[in-house]
């Protein structure tokens, strides 16, 4: 089709950014782990669920080294903080000798349309999402800005979700909640994710589902050298709402393996299209062989599986040499990294991921900037925190190991993009020398703005050197010393008290910053709890706009 625009970019990051998007790869927020061993910088491609930082972890496999650089098709070209990345999004991974590259992309994006009696499924953009508890099924389902599947209602309520996209027994499209998100009622913004039907090249459009997709001259396509086809599995972003059923695309991406190669780890649900052979994920899938044709064929669709193999970059299919059903695989949620917000053992975040360690055993002190490793599992009573399983306090991050930390900047030489990070580690003040990257990503200012005495927050590998930041967030500053903070989606807002993180708060009349505090919206909250009745009292609110 003409009149598509393939992504460029302008920035430094330029070759490598337009490398991932046109390669339409996958995203994730640290992980560790290999297909092969260190030599995992070697060509691959990953496509699954996020179970888990470290750097990342993608569905079971860990994947170490150099950190990926993070893209979103919200802003195509534009590189996206780490940070960003949630447990239980979809991610796709790519893997080249010029780095790896992850694409962050939400299957779906839109108001609630409807919710089932038990609070098991919702319907949005005309997709029924369905929330899944059963661990030996799929991954289960995780929430942000929500506690749990009983606060979804239809209406007013606009939700991100990722997760396994198929066709059910009734041959409507599926989705199979890995993540939801609350979004701000006034989200504009559209994402659907559906097979293509339909194509009229004439008319410069298709369907998903019900749903008429228009494409424009200004539409972008990825991967690169893309072309349309009824059959395609595709996520479609628009600027704009729905209209009428019908959706005006500004990106449009293909599942494909185009440009990929080497090595290939794909899960998703099973599918046996009608014109025959077998997809997972919408990807293509031949059998190496009659054993894994044989187990294709037994399982059946929608199945959750792991396929393993390789890119055949011919015909743009994955060689299945081995498949493994979900619940032969599944296993616990790996996080490693520093502890931050630290309220008690039951509430804290690790690698952005509220957490409770309220149960767990362990020998040592938890605290702000202490370094521990855990398994756990998404909480059954509160699916929106991880319930520590098995906990370790260990001394410190290992060279090539990622950290998280939030401190104060001194010392900084813009010459040799340099600074030292003062940090409060269980209440002890340590230092480290920081060396920024030269593609770090910096949100919430500029890297001009950084100087003496700024706020920040950020991703690091460790090294012998000290630490290499590749991502810099400047934060509120601290209203008062020891005053207790969290930051993540807020919900429950009422004229005074809000939720965020499994922590109901009291606001009486604090003034927020940077935005209008709402549900779906994230936020910066700082507060002190009252030595006579134990209500945690809002001091600070900060709306985080990104």
């Amino acid at each position: 089709m003409s009149g598509f625009l393939i992504g460029r970019s302008g920035s430094r990051l330029a070759g490598l950014a337009g490398a991932a998007l046109a390669l339409g790869l996958l995203a994730s927020c640290g992980g560790s782990s290999t297909l092969a061993p260190p030599a995992a910088q070697s060509a691959g491609i990953s496509l699954g669920t996020v179970s888990g930082f470290g750097s990342v972890v993608i569905g079971q496999q860990r994947y170490e080294g150099e950190a990926p650089h993070y893209f979103n098709d919200d802003a195509p070209g534009a590189a996206q903080a780490p940070q960003t990345v949630g447990l239980g999004q979809r991610l796709q991974l790519v893997r080249s000798a010029a780095g790896s590259v992850a694409l962050v992309q939400p299957d779906l994006v839109g108001p609630v349309q409807s919710v089932s009696a038990d609070g098991r499924s919702i319907m949005v953009q005309g997709v029924r999402v369905r929330v899944n508890a059963d661990p030996r099924l799929a991954p289960v389902t995780f929430f942000a800005g929500l506690s749990g599947p009983s606060e979804l209602h239809a209406g007013t309520m606009v939700v991100e979700a990722d997760g396994a996209f198929g066709i059910d027994a009734d041959g409507k499209p599926v989705l199979l909640a890995s993540r939801i998100v609350q979004r701000p009622a006034w989200t504009r913004s559209a994402r659907l994710t559906g097979e293509v039907s339909g194509l009229d090249a004439a008319a410069s459009s298709f369907r998903l589902g019900d749903m008429l997709v228009r494409l424009g001259a200004g539409t972008q396509l990825y991967p690169a050298g893309s072309r349309l086809r009824d059959g395609q599995v595709v996520n479609v972003w628009s600027a704009q709402p729905v209209e009428g059923k019908v959706l005006q695309a500004d990106v449009v991406r293909v599942r494909s393996l185009l440009g990929a190669s080497g090595a290939a780890r794909i899960s998703g649900l099973l599918r046996l299209p009608s014109s025959g052979g077998y997809e997972v994920a919408g990807i293509p899938v031949v059998p190496a062989g009659p054993a894994v044709a044989a187990q294709l064929e037994q399982l059946g669709q929608p199945s959750y599986v792991d396929v393993l193999g390789r890119v055949d970059s011919g015909s743009k299919q994955v060689v299945a040499t081995e498949v493994r059903p979900y619940a032969a695989g599944s296993a616990p949620i790996s996080l490693r990294g520093n502890i931050t917000d630290y309220v008690d053992p039951a509430h804290f975040l690790l690698r952005g991921v509220p957490v409770d360690a309220s149960a767990a055993l362990f020998d040592g002190k938890l605290g702000n900037g202490v370094f521990v490793q855990l398994q756990g599992v998404v909480d059954p009573a509160a699916p929106s925190r991880v319930r520590a399983l098995a906990l370790r306090v260990l001394p410190g991050a290992p060279d090539g190991g990622t950290v998280d930390l939030r401190g104060t900047v001194s010392q900084y030489d813009p010459r040799r993009a340099s600074f030292v990070l003062s940090w409060s580690e269980a209440g002890v003040t340590m230092a480290s020398l920081v060396r920024v990257a030269h593609n770090a990503v910096v949100s919430g200012g500029t890297a001009e703005q950084l100087a003496d005495g700024s706020q920040v927050a950020i991703q690091a590998t460790q090294t012998s050197a000290g630490l290499v930041a590749d991502s810099i967030l400047f934060r509120p500053a601290a209203v008062a010393r020891g005053i207790l903070r969290t930051e993540g989606i807020v919900h429950r807002v009422h004229a005074a008290s809000l939720r965020v993180n499994g922590l109901d708060i009291h606001d009486k009349g604090v003034v927020v910053k940077g935005g209008v505090l709402a549900d779906g919206v994230r936020a910066d909250v700082q507060f002190d709890i009252d030595p006579r009745t134990g209500a945690r009292l809002a001091r600070a609110i900060t709306i985080d706009p990104h």
